[in-house]
């Protein structure tokens, strides 16, 4: 019966053996594999940001109220050689504030202001609270912003939107005003 015993302990120990040897060999072959792998590179083809005002009033037109959405599309490679390179959008919201704030035709067409906030932000340099100035027009591909007026803005009981998107070009400046 000790017989039995000893050679049932020496067959398990060798199936023990055996499973903990074939799981080294299984992970060496893992490991081979995965250190044999190329590095994987990563193709960004959009990359872009957004942000809205809502119930956003203004003296257009007479008293409209507004949902403006702004999104725009940065440059292949951004954010590749430092994390800075991606603008804060808290200077860019104040300056379209500012923008409204001292629009100086009050009777332009939606499409007409909406077309100047966009040229505005890819051709003038926003300041910010950190000493620098954002030139739009070097970090983006393109802006894209839609202005939803409200009904009963400006006594029109209808709603209406305004969507502009430009692409900078150095070639020169469309609009000079504001």
């Amino acid at each position: 019966m000790q017989f039995t015993r000893k050679f049932l302990i020496i067959i398990g120990l060798l199936i023990f053996l055996g499973f903990a040897f074939s799981n080294l060999d299984i992970e060496r072959v893992f490991a081979k594999k995965i250190t044999r792998s190329s590095p994987i590179s990563m193709d960004y083809s959009y990359e872009g940001w957004s942000f809205k005002f809502d119930n956003y009033a203004v003296k257009h037109q007479g008293k409209a109220v507004l949902d403006l959405e702004i999104s725009y599309r940065y440059k292949n490679g951004i954010g590749k050689s430092k994390l800075m390179n991606y603008p804060d959008f808290v200077p860019i919201y104040k300056f379209i504030d500012n923008f409204f704030v001292n629009y100086p035709n009050e009777t332009d067409y939606w499409e007409i202001l909406n077309k100047r906030l966009v040229e505005s932000l890819l051709i003038k340099p926003i300041p910010t609270p950190y000493g620098i100035k954002y030139n739009l027009a070097d970090i983006l591909d393109s802006l894209t912003i839609k202005i939803d007026v409200k009904a009963a803005s400006s006594d029109i009981n209808i709603p209406r939107s305004s969507i502009v998107t430009g692409k900078p070009h150095r070639a020169g400046r469309i609009w000079t005003g504001n």
